[in-house]
């Protein structure tokens, strides 16, 4: 059985390749004898493979890479996309035909999706739209392997992951003609369901799930104390940011997680500033977010500059009695690891996920953070973390245990889906 796993990111976003190597797991339980291979973001001349399975690269890399001219990356995207938009309104032979004029990383993945046996869209937060072009673009090129398995006849599905804003009915409408045809779509919070549901794609496609980053548990590898040279009886409170704010806005939010910084030192506490993201990719790297928080607070906190494997990234949160996580995977790994956490909002997953666990009154809007109502929470998170602890201890293990029920509804979604047309008459898209 050929499968193959698309919308992979970038090993230095920690959260994201935890969700890829959960994925890779749960999907070899499922089909123990299936040839799996992967499609992502990640250069396969650089990067062949992810934990041994190759990589292919992908159609979204190929027109995304920040490595080539902006103009060429425009040429990029129209030469695939209008290749692409034909060979999907063609019969297949013709389609075949025009799909073998695309670039060798384009055609790699085309040709790996549509020889697949099942191909799966991994976990995360990838598929939306903002206003403009940009948005437009963003869903086409996400969508266009799927667009492709399914032109085949090679069924799809979609890991859990969240879904939307789309702002645009043209938008809504690709993603409702992708997913209807898809034999199984897991969104990980109920805002997506009703995004969805506005989008034409209800049950029995759509089911509610759980976030795969809730079923990674590493071993323990690294001593984090010893490496920071904190000791054991010293409490530790781990921070995470990341840039998105509008210039103004980001600094304010920045110099609040700062202020936080200097009362809980004022407080005995000592602080780190985790980067849960290090890539270079689009600039998103936390690491240099964190510098900025460092340079304003009034003693220095301890900063983690290195590069930092994922699954030892997942020990350093083990070590703290609290979190304040804006990447909400940080949170996610705090979470499973027993540690209680206020979480900053800015995408609707964190709300969504954090009100299934009971623990939607810890959570701040990004754009609401103040060092006043940030520390409002902190403090009293910090006088009193029983009730917080109960509800983690009441809610945690059946959520992780509906996370490892994803091998069970592959089998059962893809169980004689190969027998379902995804295609109209001589193999056009309809």
């Amino acid at each position: 059985m050929k499968i193959v796993v698309i919308n992979a990111y970038v090993r230095e976003n920690a959260g994201d390749a935890a969700l890829l190597a959960v994925c890779l797991r749960q999907v070899g339980e499922a089909f123990p004898d299936g040839r799996v291979q992967i499609a992502g973001m990640e250069d396969a001349a650089v990067r062949p493979d992810f934990e041994g399975v190759p990589n292919l690269g992908s159609i979204c890399r190929y027109v995304a890479d920040g490595g080539v001219p902006k103009l060429r990356r425009i040429l990029r995207r129209l030469v695939v996309g209008s290749l692409a938009v034909l060979a999907l309104l063609m019969p297949r032979p013709v389609a075949r035909l025009l799909l073998a004029l695309l670039p060798a990383e384009v055609r790699r993945e085309a040709d790996a999706v549509a020889g697949a046996d099942l191909v799966v869209s991994m976990g995360g937060g990838y598929l939306y739209a903002r206003p403009g072009l940009d948005g437009y673009q963003n869903v086409f090129f996400v969508l266009l392997p799927a667009l492709i398995a399914q032109k085949a006849g090679v069924p799809v599905v979609f890991a859990p992951q969240s879904f939307g804003p789309f702002p645009a009915r043209p938008q809504r409408w690709l993603v409702g003609r992708v997913l209807r045809r898809a034999v199984l779509v897991l969104a990980r919070e109920d805002v997506s369901v009703g995004i969805l549901a506005d989008c034409g794609v209800t049950e029995p496609q759509v089911r509610r799930a759980v976030d795969s980053g809730f079923a990674f548990d590493p071993p323990v590898s690294t001593d984090w104390r010893a490496r920071m040279g904190v000791d054991p009886e010293q409490p530790l409170v781990g921070i995470t940011a990341r840039r998105w704010l509008a210039p103004a806005a980001q600094e304010g939010y920045e110099r609040a997680l700062a202020a936080t910084v200097d009362s809980l030192h004022a407080d005995g506490v000592r602080v780190v500033l985790i980067p849960q993201v290090s890539t270079d990719y689009l600039d998103d790297d936390d690491r240099i977010v964190e510098r900025r928080i460092a340079g304003y607070c009034a003693r220095q906190p301890l900063l983690i500059e290195d590069r930092v494997d994922y699954r030892d990234l997942k020990g350093m949160y083990r070590e703290c009695s609290l979190l304040i996580g804006t990447r909400f995977h940080s949170v996610i790994f705090s979470l499973t690891s027993g540690v209680p956490c206020v979480a900053i909002e800015y995408e609707h997953k964190t709300r969504g996920i954090m009100a299934d666990l009971g623990l939607g009154e810890w959570v701040l809007p990004i754009a609401e953070v103040t060092h006043a109502r940030l520390w409002a929470l902190v403090s009293a998170l910090r006088a009193d973390p029983e009730q917080y602890r109960e509800a983690m201890h009441q809610r945690l293990p059946g959520y992780i245990a509906r996370a490892e029920r994803f091998p069970e509804l592959l089998r059962a979604a893809t169980t004689g889906a190969g027998d379902r047309p995804a295609t109209g008459r001589d193999g056009v898209l309809v």
